[in-house]
């Protein structure tokens, strides 16, 4: 019996050691990260039907929800049309579906409201699934967009669909890839294999998650170079790299997909940010340091090839320029905001008001209101704005619980504090910016392994007498204290850990 317990103790003790280390990942932005895609063997991948999901982030916190037939729209959105409005369907990628704002914000949505202020009876349909480029979004067209009979097929695209549609594999995902060439017929391709599930403890924790990206990092191809960069980068360093040909193969099978299902066309070319903001453009060109760097190169030659395929292209640059002095990308993402995709979603709404199209306004609508679901301020400001905050909570809090100290022995030292883990936050990612994608990984696990290196150093002194106290309640089978044990012993690590590091103290001090 005794050897039961000592046995359940060693169980215990294993489970709460994973238990810590699962919810530190979590409580620093490493857990596993939420998907809905799922494979087809057609396309590679697509949404899943019914799924909803949270993508947060420092700059967006977003719910994102799919009807039963895996579009990012309501239930009411069926492939028949009893009201007969006329419909639009825009096809694209994270662009369009609008991974990063909520669902009044993306342009679909946007685009079918100005329609309507505008006196028109249509429908818009957001067609975008994450992570697509230009083939997939055709042959998803040819296979399943033309069952909502649209009357017209926008399809946006974005510069990193032209090295993407030259690959066959996305991340874990294999893809199609189109033949050079002319239009194709999408029957003729060969089903993809199946990669199948990943285990459920990579898909669910945020331990397996994390092993599983040191031990098998996705593999993003990257440009050769003493800086390796991604290689859907290429396009801006030189014309005709990999992609250029299938890509002009995807947009005449587009092209041919529209015709046969008797919608009218358009191309939607979305800007990188680099193209609409100096600021990017500067820090984009000082990074990369190489002569051959043009934003305008990958946009150019995706204009040219949609023209070619007899295709009208919208171009969106002078609209977005006009309203440089706001946000218009997110500071960190490269995805449109809230007011960028109003700005992309009028311009639609201009082109669609040729006579082959829609056809005049009945009459002209409202100006477009402030963007009301906009993404909080981020950047420098927010984070200084945080910081001042914590600061000052803090601070307030420190001298309560140690009046004797004073207001310049209360509020300079956790100062002290707020500031080093912004220089320490801030110091790993501007690092980590100037190292290989494929170290890149590492650094957030290097990071924590430093601050639980710099907490075992306070307590080398200790640990051998924590030690033995918990493994003589384990060689005892005293398994049910072990949870109460290791609660103790935590906060006795923390008062040593704050007695030995004025840096630590201010902010220990004040959980007590």
């Amino acid at each position: 019996m005794k050897l039961v317990h000592q046995i359940l103790a060693c169980l215990v003790t294993a489970a709460m050691i994973l238990l810590v280390l699962e919810g530190g990942l979590r409580l620093i932005g490493l857990g596993p990260k939420p998907t809905m895609n799922r494979f087809d063997s057609a396309l590679g991948w697509t949404k899943e039907p019914g799924a909803s999901i949270r993508r947060h982030t420092g700059e967006f916190d977003v719910t994102l929800r799919t009807n039963s037939r895996g579009l990012r729209e309501h239930e009411s959105v069926t492939y028949e049309n009893p009201s007969g409005r006329k419909r639009v369907l825009v096809v694209g990628d994270s662009f369009t579906l609008g991974y990063t704002v909520e669902e009044p914000d993306t342009i679909p949505s946007l685009l079918e409201s100005q329609l309507r202020d505008e006196g028109r009876d249509v429908e818009v349909l957001n067609g975008g699934t994450e992570g697509w480029s230009t083939d997939q979004e055709a042959l998803w067209l040819a296979r399943e967009g033309k069952r909502y009979d649209p009357d017209v097929v926008v399809l946006q695209m974005y510069e990193n669909d032209i090295f993407w549609n030259g690959q066959d594999g996305y991340l874990r995902y294999p893809k199609p890839r189109l033949p050079a060439g002319g239009a194709i017929d999408p029957a003729r391709l060969p089903p993809l294999a199946d990669p199948g599930l990943q285990r459920w403890w990579v898909r669910r924790t945020a331990l397996g998650s994390l092993v599983h990206k040191l031990l098998w990092p996705e593999a993003v191809p990257l440009l050769p170079g003493p800086r390796p960069l991604p290689a859907e980068w290429g396009p801006r360093l030189e014309d005709g790299g990999p992609g250029w040909s299938e890509t002009a193969a995807a947009l005449s099978t587009f092209a041919a997909t529209a015709r046969e299902i008797g919608a009218a066309p358009l191309v939607l070319v979305i800007p990188d940010k680099a193209q609409i903001d100096p600021e990017a453009r500067e820090r984009v060109a000082e990074m990369l340091a190489d002569p051959r760097y043009d934003p305008e190169r990958p946009f150019a030659g995706m204009v040219e090839r949609a023209r070619g395929a007899g295709l009208t292209v919208i171009d969106p640059r002078e609209a977005l320029r006009a309203r440089n002095g706001e946000p218009l990308y997110f500071e960190r993402d490269w995805h449109t905001n809230a007011t960028g995709n109003r700005i992309l979603a009028a311009a639609l709404a201009e082109a669609l008001a040729a006579p082959g199209l829609l056809g005049p306004a009945p009459h002209a609508a409202p100006p477009l209101p402030p963007a009301v679901h906009a993404a909080e301020p981020s950047g420098p400001g927010r984070v200084l704005l945080i910081a001042g905050a914590i600061w000052l909570v803090l601070g307030t809090l420190y001298l309560r619980r140690f009046p004797e100290q004073g207001w310049l022995g209360s509020y300079l030292p956790v100062a002290a504090l707020v500031g080093t883990v912004l220089l320490v936050i801030y110091g790993i990612g501007w690092i980590s910016g100037f190292l290989p994608r494929s170290i890149q990984a590492w650094v957030p696990s290097l990071a924590v392994a430093g601050i639980l290196g710099a907490v075992l150093w306070y307590l080398r002194k200790r640990l051998a007498v924590m030690a033995e106290l918990f493994g003589t309640f384990v060689r005892r089978g005293q398994w049910y204290v072990l949870p109460v044990l290791a609660g103790l012993l935590s906060v006795g690590a923390l008062l040593v850990v704050a007695a030995s590091s004025p840096w630590l103290a201010p902010f220990i001090y004040t959980l007590f």
